[in-house]
């Protein structure tokens, strides 16, 4: 039994018992249809929110303001929304303002797509007032009522039917392909993160190519702040593509803007493979690039330039780490503490730049990780240092 399932229909009869009307609405009816598990229900109902906290113990203020509380039973949350109607959008994102029905209808007429319009009742029977299953059956994203006014609401819209292509595999209806493709440049009233959110989803979607094409097809790709030259060149490549591989293909192919908002771990990593590519794409990695670098962006760098054409080079990465001498500076059998025990030298920075020239030379296998060795090669480099600062004082 599926338990999460059964208390949303819980919610629905509790709701009906008290005279209300209550459905199970949007993407988990949706994927019920198709086929596909889902984990997240969200529940339609002519209950206002002070209604529905006198039905329920554990209700949760989630967005009162549009209607919406989080209903809360054996630790599962539901969000129960009022049905609603919709006055005008304000920057093609949101109403500006919003009044609750007594009608489901009224609720359902302003959704997105016809395949997210249906709604289940307590007994499992599915209402569908738009044909979505008839889309569903064909395979088919296409807008409620007029495409054109249904994305200029909400520009967000363009970016969720091309996530629904990568997740599902459906065509975009050729009215709404044509809207989307008029309307290309309200992408752009979207806020960056919220377009990333979408971008993540689409990226990781099974049908992923797919939508890509569609955002090359439409002339999306060009409002993706500099990734268009990237999302060109992987639609035209077999291999699925990891989301944050299509902002590295897409600054090395084009000029990523500074409009994206990466972690700083990825905008670190981003730079750092695309530093990388150029110097390894036409030549060898070799031990100290991957002392440098270390393996997992190395072998993220060997996988861009696979991508991009050019020798594979993961084998010899491998083999290269499984034989690296030294993993660490702190592997060195002579040290920095060596030194200033050992010589009059005391400037942390002229020994920094000999240590740097023991762990090349130990890397690159020129000499031995042995103590008298690098001991030699110190004292050696100590005194060149030395006599060069003081030619320089003279």
């Amino acid at each position: 039994m599926n338990r999460y399932f059964e208390n949303a229909k819980g919610i629905l009869k509790r709701l009906k018992s008290k005279g209300y009307d209550a459905y199970i609405v949007g993407g988990y009816v949706r994927d019920k249809v198709i086929g596909l598990k889902s984990d997240d229900i969200d529940i339609t109902t002519s209950a206002t929110p002070e209604e529905v906290d006198e039905v329920f113990e554990n209700v949760k203020n989630t967005g009162r303001k549009f209607g919406g509380v989080t209903v809360i039973i054996d630790d599962h949350k539901y969000e129960v929304t009022t049905f609603r109607l919709e006055g005008e959008y304000a920057k093609h994102r949101y109403p500006k303002d919003v009044s609750f029905s007594k009608e489901v209808f009224d609720d359902i007429k302003r959704r997105d797509f016809t395949m997210n319009a249906l709604y289940m009742d307590e007994n499992e029977n599915i209402n569908d007032k738009f044909n979505g299953l008839k889309d569903i059956e064909d395979k088919i994203i296409r807008t409620i009522n007029d495409p054109k006014e249904r994305l200029n609401e909400d520009a967000l819209r363009i970016l969720r039917a091309f996530r629904f292509v990568s997740k599902l595999g459906f065509d975009i209806e050729l009215e709404t392909l044509a809207a989307i493709t008029s309307l290309k440049h309200l992408v752009k009233t979207v806020t960056i993160e919220r377009i990333m959110v979408e971008l993540d989803k689409i990226f990781n979607g099974d049908y992923q190519k797919k939508a890509i094409k569609y955002l090359v097809k439409t002339g999306i790709s060009e409002e993706l702040y500099g990734i268009d030259k990237g999302l060109e060149y992987i639609s035209n490549i077999k291999e699925f593509v990891y989301p944050l591989e299509v902002f590295i293909i897409s600054d090395i192919l084009g000029d990523l803007e500074d409009t994206w908002r990466f972690s700083n771990n990825n905008y670190r990593l981003i730079k750092q493979v695309v530093n990388l590519h150029e110097v390894t794409k036409e030549n060898e990695f070799n031990k100290y690039i991957l002392f440098s670098n270390k393996l997992d962006p190395c072998l993220l760098t060997n996988r861009i330039n696979v991508l991009l054409g050019y020798k594979d080079q993961k084998q010899f990465i491998m083999d290269m780490y499984k034989d690296m001498p030294v993993m660490d500076v702190c592997d060195l059998k002579f040290k920095g503490q060596d030194i200033l025990a050992l010589t009059t030298m005391n400037n942390r920075r002229l020994i920094s730049l000999v240590i740097d020239d023991l762990l090349y030379n130990v890397i690159m296998g020129i000499m031995p990780n042995e103590y008298e060795v690098l001991k030699q090669f110190s004292l050696r480099r100590v005194a060149e240092l030395q006599k060069e600062m003081g030619d320089l004082n003279e």
